[in-house]
C-alpha cells in the first residue's frame, strides 16, 4: 500500500502541474490543462472528469426544466460520487470482477429494445443527439461493474430470520406477492334486463357453443367471426390477481388451470365465458422424489471400460440369482460416498443426478434392478425402492419471501457498506 500511495502522490505531483507547450520562435507559453482534485487510495480523480460530469448534469437539468443547484454544491456532490465510484471500481478489481463484451452487448441490446430500437438504430439515435456511442458503452460497462460489486458486497451482509419470513408470509404484502396472476381472455353474450326464460335459454345455448369452439381452437383468438355471429363481445381482462378480478369469476378461476375454458357464467349482464391463457407467479408446485441405490463399477489403472462393463453384467446376474443388493454394493461398488451404506443415495430430486442416470431411474420399476448402463463415471446398476410427491409450496413461499425481504433491506445495507468503504479509505481532496 505504501508503494502504491507513493506512486499515486508522485502521479499527483506530475498531473497537478500538467502543462502544454505552445511554441513560438521567440519563447514558450505554458497553459494548465488539467489537475488532480482528489487522491483515492491507489487512484486519482481529475478535474476534467468532474467538469465533464457537471456539464452533463446541467444539460439534463436544463432539458427537464428542473432547478439548477449552486455550482459549489454541485461540485461537492459530483466529487463525492466520483470518489465512491472510484473506491468501488478498485474493490471490483481487487476481487477479480469484470464485464465481458457479451454482457455489455446484451445490456446495450436491452436498452435499445426498451426504446423499441435495434442496437444499430440505437447507435444512430445516440450519435444524432450529439452523444458518443463509445462513451455510452463505457458508462454502461462501468454501471454494470458497480452494480455487481455492490450486489456481491451487500448480499452477504443481509441476514433474514425465520420469524421475519413467517411474519412476511402472513402480511398483506406477502399474500399479494405470493398470489398467482392469471391472463384472462373473456367473452360476454349480453342478455336484456327484461329477457324472458326462453331468451335466457337461447343465450346459454349460444354461450355453450362458443365455449366448445374455444376448447377446440385453443381460446377465442381465432373465433372473431363466430363471436360476432353469436352477437357476443370479446373483451380480454389481461393479467389479474384474484383480488383484482370480478368477484363473479373468483370461485371459478380457483378450479381452472392454464388453457381451461369455463362453463358459461350468468350475471345481470348476460353469459360470460373465460379462458385462462397463461399463469405466472404463485407458489404452488410439486416434484417427484426418488429413493434410489446403485452399484458403480468404474474403470481404473488396472481395469478398462470394457472390463468394467463385463464385471457390471456379472454383478447384475448375481442380483437376478437372488443375491442381496446391499452386500453386492459393499463388495463391488466404486462409489466411495455410497458403497459402505449399500449403495444408498437417499431421496433425490430431479436435476441432481447425471442425465443418463436420472433417465434410467425414472423409467425403472420399483424394487427391480436395472440393466447395467454407462455414464461418464463408469457402469451402473440401480434400484428404485420408493417414489413420493413433494409439495414445494412452502419452500417456494419461503424463497420468495426471503427475496422480497432482502430487497427491502438492500438499500439500507448498501448505504451502510458505502459509508464503511468511504470511512476506511485513504482520500485526500486537493
Amino acid at each position: 500500500m505504501a508503494t502504491n500511495l507513493v506512486k499515486a502522490l508522485a502521479m499527483s505531483a506530475v498531473l497537478t502541474s500538467t502543462l502544454t507547450v505552445l511554441s513560438t520562435t521567440a519563447n514558450a507559453e505554458y497553459q494548465l490543462i488539467d489537475r488532480v482534485v482528489a487522491i483515492v487510495e491507489d487512484d486519482i480523480v481529475l478535474a476534467s472528469d468532474i467538469r465533464d460530469q457537471i456539464v452533463a448534469i446541467k444539460k439534463r437539468i436544463t432539458a427537464s426544466g428542473g432547478q439548477m443547484p449552486a455550482d459549489d454544491v454541485l461540485f461537492e456532490q459530483v466529487l463525492e460520487r466520483s470518489i465512491l465510484e472510484n473506491l468501488q471500481l478498485q474493490r471490483a478489481t481487487q476481487i477479480g470482477l469484470r464485464v465481458s463484451d457479451q454482457q455489455l452487448n446484451d445490456a446495450m441490446t436491452n436498452i435499445a429494445a426498451r426504446n423499441q430500437l435495434s442496437l444499430a438504430e440505437f447507435k444512430v439515435s445516440v450519435e444524432a443527439q450529439g452523444d458518443s456511442y463509445l462513451a455510452i458503452r463505457k458508462k454502461i460497462r462501468k454501471d454494470l461493474l458497480l452494480n455487481e460489486v455492490q450486489r456481491r458486497s451487500v448480499i452477504r451482509n443481509i441476514s433474514i430470520s425465520e420469524s421475519e419470513i413467517e411474519n412476511f408470509l402472513q402480511s398483506e404484502q406477502g399474500q399479494l406477492i405470493l398470489s398467482p396472476e392469471f391472463n384472462i381472455d373473456h367473452i360476454l353474450l349480453p342478455i336484456p334486463v327484461d329477457a324472458g326464460e326462453q331468451t335466457k335459454a337461447l343465450a346459454k345455448e349460444k354461450a355453450i357453443q362458443l365455449q366448445q369452439l374455444a376448447l377446440n381452437n385453443n381460446g377465442f383468438e381465432t373465433l372473431q367471426n363466430q363471436i360476432a355471429v353469436h352477437n357476443a363481445e370479446r373483451s380480454p381482462l389481461g393479467w389479474r390477481r384474484a383480488e383484482n378480478m370480478p368477484s363473479l369469476f373468483k370461485g371459478v378461476i380457483d378450479n381452472m388451470a392454464t388453457g381451461d375454458v369455463s362453463e358459461p357464467i350468468l350475471s345481470d349482464s348476460g353469459y360470460h365465458v373465460i379462458h385462462i391463457t397463461d399463469k405466472r407467479g404463485g407458489v404452488e408446485g410439486k416434484t417427484t422424489e426418488t429413493n434410489v441405490r446403485h452399484i458403480l463399477i468404474a474403470p481404473n489403472e488396472i481395469r478398462t471400460m470394457e472390463e468394467a462393463q463385463t464385471l457390471a453384467n456379472e454383478v447384475r446376474e448375481q442380483l437376478e440369482q437372488g443375491e442381496d443388493f446391499t452386500q453386492l454394493a459393499r463388495k463391488y461398488s466404486d462409489d466411495p460416498g455410497s458403497a459402505l451404506s449399500g449403495g444408498d443415495l437417499g431421496w433425490t430430486e430431479p436435476g441432481v443426478l447425471v442425465p443418463i442416470f436420472e433417465e434410467t431411474m425414472n423409467n425403472a420399476e420399483i424394487g427391480v434392478s436395472s440393466q447395467a448402463f454407462q455414464s461418464q463415471f463408469g457402469w451402473h446398476i440401480l434400484e428404485v425402492s420408493e417414489r413420493r410427491e413433494k409439495d414445494l409450496s412452502q419452500e417456494r413461499a419461503a424463497q420468495q419471501a426471503r427475496m422480497a425481504i432482502a430487497e427491502t433491506k438492500y438499500d439500507d445495507e448498501l448505504n451502510n457498506w458505502l459509508q464503511e468503504l468511504r470511512d476506511n479509505a485513504f482520500v485526500d481532496i486537493k
